[in-house]
């Protein structure tokens, strides 16, 4: 389906063009593009250069190398952020096991079925974790990079009935009602329109189907995950990305951290039919690199977080929300 326009797409050998607004889709490194807009992080032209390095270096690398590679070329990232990025890559598929292990613990067995979206898929880990449950997977992101890095994540695990399309989160090439579920770890906090990306899921869910989105809470009492500085949520958006390049030198701009508050407002408009928002466990895989206080911490977290007034506390000022929604 046309992002733009709503209109049915016909493939050709090198693009899809919609029959319609006749606007045009190529498909670049074997992947559909279906993005309006690129990715506020690189512009289009430079992404396809990018891609390209990813392309032709996934035929000599194996994932990992893979991955460390693409911060090689990223020279602008500082070092120590550029390590945790390559460690949150390389334990995608471990986080994913885990984040299903919770799924279906909370509500049964309802990840599974024909087809399942995953949006901001990045690297695939979630994909690669969850390709028995579904005949057809389908993982989405707007960085056409990561998804090169996704395909050689994807050809190391067999995942044959996996499909990669760039786009982006609020603008789905999906007709209504196509998945029986839809997943979105840790990517709401990077898209430009909440609201939309939230919509646009209830659209394309099938009825009485489940979806599931996991990311930072904006009054968490932690550092900020994404550029580990304290208390960023509790300034005004206006002068969040002023405190991060004073504290630590870095931008801090295209994120958006949500509270309790602000997600059930935008759940109501959402088009879903009943959600409920959770303080999720702590996997094993992501207590790892953390001192042996944090881990502690982590301990009693995930021990005291469905204990009623403490789930409560956490909700408002936890680390993380989970999301869990149906039509």
């Amino acid at each position: 389906m046309c992002p733009q326009c709503r209109g049915s797409v016909e493939s050709a050998s090198q693009s899809y063009r919609c029959s319609e607004c006749l606007r045009e889709y190529p498909i670049v490194f074997g992947i559909p593009d279906f993005r309006l807009f690129p990715d506020p992080y690189i512009s289009f032209e430079d992404e396809y250069r990018k891609s390209g390095l990813l392309a032709e270096a996934a035929g000599q690398y194996s994932f990992e190398d893979l991955v460390r590679f693409y911060w090689e070329i990223t020279p602008e990232a500082p070092q120590q952020a550029a390590e945790r990025y390559i460690r949150y890559a390389t334990d995608g598929v471990d986080r994913g096991k885990a984040f299903l292990m919770e799924i279906d613990a909370q509500a049964g067995e309802m990840l599974r079925g024909s087809a399942c979206l995953e949006i901001g898929c990045g690297t695939g880990g979630y994909l690669a974790a969850a390709h028995d449950r579904f005949n057809s997977m389908i993982g989405i992101d707007i960085a056409l990079r990561w998804l090169i890095i996704a395909k050689k994540r994807l050809e190391d695990a067999n995942g044959e009935n996996i499909y990669l399309i760039c786009c982006s989160a609020e603008n789905l090439p999906f007709p209504d009602e196509t998945f029986d579920a839809v997943v979105g770890l840790h990517v709401i906090e990077h898209t430009n329109d909440q609201q939309t990306v939230l919509s646009e899921t209830a659209r394309t869910l099938k009825p009485e189907r489940l979806c599931v989105f996991s990311t930072p809470n904006r009054y968490s009492l932690g550092p900020e995950p994404c550029v580990r500085v304290w208390g960023v949520g509790f300034l005004p958006r206006l002068l969040a990305s002023t405190y991060v390049r004073l504290i630590k030198g870095i931008p801090y701009a295209h994120i958006r951290l949500l509270s309790w508050f602000e997600l059930q407002r935008l759940l109501s408009r959402s088009g879903l039919k009943s959600w409920s928002i959770d303080s999720p466990r702590i996997a094993e895989c992501e207590q790892r690199y953390v001192s042996s206080f944090m881990q502690r911490v982590i301990k009693v977290y995930n021990m005291v977080r469905r204990v009623p007034v403490f789930s409560f506390i956490l909700r408002i000022f936890g680390p993380l929300l989970q999301i869990t929604g149906y039509k």
